[in-house]
């Protein structure tokens, strides 16, 4: 139990299972209770991707454990830095902002005018609804992220007893649920005390880094 809960611990506090996720939050300017539920819902999928990644494996063979392990950070971590960096490009080319009406569109003449408005306005929206889903499906992803570092552990209990497999699963799910829950909102608590009016300007690119920072991490295999 204490060696299933300090593998969920040690792996929960790596920076893409909570960091993404607490940006998004503060720069979305999410309540509290919605970050909860955002990074409960986070850490209970990371735990039921993880048993399952961990049954694949043992049936197909543990000694391709590394293999698909490097293959996820691999994975995880260029999706992280090709989001954070077309973030970081829409940002630049100034197509990162809402767009916005300064009264010049007060009078419509014609119909074919007003067509085109329409569209290119319908066309806005789907392009932020675009990076919007992006924005939030990317970071909850890579907390998702499994953890096969659990599976030598697993095996261990479950040559001891079923009793030994059920408790080290419960530690190893508690644990790892609740520390990605209590960092995500902390961070994003803390980071809402932070009211700066450039924060809130450069929400996008803030974004954009911690994508690219963590995803790098990950690639790179530090993390």
């Amino acid at each position: 139990m204490l060696a299933a809960a300090g593998v969920g611990f040690g792996h929960a506090v790596l920076p893409d299972h909570w960091m993404p996720l607490a940006v998004l939050s503060r720069t979305r300017r999410y309540p509290t209770r919605r970050t909860v539920r955002l990074s409960l819902a986070a850490g209970v999928t990371h735990v039921l991707v993880s048993l399952v990644m961990g049954a694949v494996l043992v049936l197909v063979g543990l000694q391709f454990r590394d293999t698909v392990s490097r293959h996820t950070d691999l994975v995880i971590g260029g999706i992280l830095l090709v989001t954070g960096a077309a973030f970081l490009v829409m940002e630049l080319v100034g197509r990162g902002h809402g767009h916005g009406h300064d009264g010049e569109h007060g009078h419509v003449h014609g119909h074919d005018h007003a067509h085109d408005h329409e569209h290119e306005h319908s066309h806005d929206h789907g392009e932020r609804d675009a990076r919007g889903l992006a924005a939030f499906l990317v970071p909850f992803g890579a907390a998702a992220s499994p953890d096969l570092t659990i599976l030598p552990v697993f095996l261990a209990a479950g040559a001891v007893g079923v009793v030994a497999s059920i408790t080290s699963l419960i530690a190893f799910a508690l644990v790892t649920i609740v520390t990605i829950v209590v960092l995500t909102t902390a961070t994003a608590a803390g980071a809402r005390l932070l009211t700066a009016p450039w924060i809130d300007r450069g929400a996008n690119l803030l974004t954009a880094g911690t994508l690219l920072l963590v995803g790098g991490l990950v690639a790179g295999g530090v993390v």
